[in-house]
């Protein structure tokens, strides 16, 4: 018969007699809980065998704890701290305590300083010496080959993704057994999500609950429950949290964390209590008030052992949310995620799309369909619209910050856009008075130009350029950038951040004659750069070839094309300038290159135009 991982001891000299032998069983001191018997015994399906966790850099104990507990907790942290205020500035912190020693106000700087410097933080407890000698034991436990990961969420109707063996997402929910789903099977790790508060986590008509057969504390405050008035669901929906076989179990609701002073119901209804009770060795919970949402979710299923803390990686995500620590970690690194990363299951981190900028693309369709540049029947304009609509729909977290879903729409996003650039190049070539073309004036009488900065480049007339950036006066007027020559006037206009141009062609020509252009741009990023050569009504002249597309393979590399501009014979001589343009990401950059037109030499007359 094989012998038990654990073993609980009622009388305290038992308990110190087994810690100072050190070997059989990991000794538990339940003391008069019975309650606890429950969690050894699902904990034996849980785990097969011992491990030694990776400790912290430095723990810091509230309060005391009998000797023979402190034995096995020393080795949890490589060194450890009188008081918080004695914490070293880098590395990660243990905080252990009795649930009513770790308390909120007391630790809540400890927790706050941990989240701005990016610090691992990991927190042992239990609502007793009892629960506190449980998770402790429950660290140097291993999780049973094999287990499942599982995603159980009532709020994420999206698709599932990789990663987990387990996907329940809303509709889900609605329709399957989620107590059967709950405590059916042994979870490596397993995460559920939903509405809730401190005592439960709802899943469409079943509940989490934290209530445990422990007795309240005389006058405390309890859920309906607590007061001979039933539950808020149906008794055979509800699935106590203490009978999840899990070693990592996540409770994503809001306050489902709560420490001590900062709960609202007696310690006996705390959902993260109960779960402590259970076989889990790792809780991630709440401390507070959560928006946690998919990419949360996906954070924690695609964290790596590596990377610090499960928490951290949920935090880390929801910090454009909610600015402050909102998970905290119940334990160490859970052998679950160990397994994990030693079985190679880590999703593997997919390619970047190649995809706008989403805030300046945004700016440049707000520009173009909401300033007045063009009008309502504008041919491009419900396209454009479209994409608008597109944008602004995707640019939510739920859809930004979870990797497949952000990939899909970024992937739609970007063909579209490059669709739009060469319709808008078209426009252009054949149309030198398409109203886009318009944006340097339009927007520039609407905007309030910064102080000018001299350019290291020169002009084609070989004299010193300057730049400065116009702001819109309102935000639908899009920035733009202009560049002057004192000779040639603005020699090149850009919207904000498009494609920078350089372009080389012959100062003069004569009439019948030609002009090879080399067209050049610097990518804002890896895509399609359309180029081309607007020509003013009053030369007569044409340009070939009409567009070319060049693709760049990374941003900021310079691409080009090259061009000719053929003369016709009757062309009057004077002065003349073509205008060389780039299309990329709705970003439109358009020079202005002065040229001379002479009359055709003697030997020039009679040969043909190109």
């Amino acid at each position: 018969m094989t012998e038990p991982l654990f073993a609980p001891y009622t009388e305290a000299d038992d308990y110190a007699r087994a810690v100072a032998a050190g070997d059989g069983p990991l000794p538990v001191w339940t003391g008069g809980r019975t309650d606890l018997a429950a969690g050894l015994a699902l904990a034996g399906q849980v785990y097969a065998g011992r491990r030694t966790p990776a400790p912290c850099d430095t723990g810091v104990l509230f309060g005391e704890v009998p000797a023979a507990l402190e034995t096995l907790l020393r080795p949890l942290a490589r060194t450890w701290a009188a008081e918080p205020g004695r914490l070293p500035g880098e590395g990660s912190v243990l905080l252990a305590g009795t649930y009513a020693q770790l308390r909120g106000d007391e630790v809540q700087q400890v927790v706050a300083d941990a989240y701005a410097a990016g610090r691992p933080l990991f927190l042992l407890t239990g609502r007793d010496v009892h629960s506190l000698s449980w998770v402790v034991a429950k660290q140097y436990a291993r999780v049973v080959p094999g287990a499942a990961v599982g995603v159980v969420s009532e709020l994420d109707a999206a698709e599932p993704v990789p990663g987990a063996d387990v996907w329940c997402g809303a509709e889900d929910v609605r329709r399957l057994d989620i107590k059967e789903v709950a405590l059916g099977r042994v979870w490596r790790r397993v995460l559920f999500h939903g509405n809730g508060k401190d005592d439960q986590l709802n899943l469409g008509q079943f509940t989490l609950c934290g209530a445990s057969p422990v007795a309240a504390l005389p006058g405390a405050a309890g859920p309906k429950c607590a007061y001979g008035l039933g539950c808020t669901k149906p008794m055979d929906k509800l699935i106590p949290a203490r009978g999840i076989r899990a070693a990592e179990l996540v409770l994503a609701n809001c306050f489902s964390g709560a420490l001590a002073g900062h709960a609202m119901y007696d310690p006996k209804y705390l959902i993260l209590l109960d779960a402590l009770d259970g076989p889990a060795q790792t809780v991630v919970a709440t401390l507070t008030a959560c928006d946690g949402q998919r990419p949360e979710n996906l954070a924690w299923l695609t964290s790596a052992a590596a990377a610090g803390s499960a928490a951290g990686a949920v935090n880390d995500v929801l910090r454009d949310i909610n600015p402050y620590p909102s998970f905290a970690q119940f334990g160490l690194q859970s052998s679950g995620l160990e397994e994990e990363a030693e079985a190679g299951t880590q999703p593997s981190a997919a390619e970047p799309v190649a995809a706008p900028e989403p805030h300046t693309l945004g700016a440049r369709l707000a520009g173009l369909l909401d300033s007045g540049l063009l009008g309502p029947d504008y041919p491009l304009r419900p396209r454009l619209r479209a994409l608008a609509d597109t944008l602004l729909h995707d640019v939510v977290r739920t859809v930004a910050l979870a990797p497949p879903d952000a990939r899909r729409s970024l992937a739609a996003i970007a063909k579209e856009t490059t669709s739009l650039d060469l319709a808008l190049a078209h426009r252009f070539a054949k149309h030198h008075d398409d109203p886009v073309l318009r944006f340097p004036t339009y927007f520039g009488e609407r905007s309030v130009a910064d102080a000018p900065v001299a350019l290291d480049s020169s002009c084609a007339c070989g004299r010193p350029l300057t730049a400065y950036r116009r702001r819109g006066r309102v935000p639908v007027i899009t920035d733009t950038v202009q560049v002057v020559c004192a000779r040639c006037g603005d020699v090149a206009n850009s919207l904000a951040d498009a494609a920078e141009l350089t372009v080389k062609a012959p100062a003069e020509t004569a009439a019948g004659g030609a002009l090879h252009v080399v067209v050049e741009a610097r990518a804002r990023r890896a895509g399609t750069v359309n180029l081309g050569i607007v020509l003013p009504l009053y030369l007569d002249a044409r340009v070939g070839p009409v567009l070319r597309r060049v693709e760049a393979s990374r941003p900021g590399e310079k691409v080009h094309a090259e061009f000719t501009v053929a003369i016709a014979p009757g062309a009057t001589p004077q002065a003349y300038y073509f205008c060389p343009y780039a299309v990329q990401d709705l970003g439109i950059s358009v020079s202005r290159v002065h040229f001379t037109l002479r009359p055709p030499g003697p030997d020039e007359r009679e040969r043909p135009a190109p």
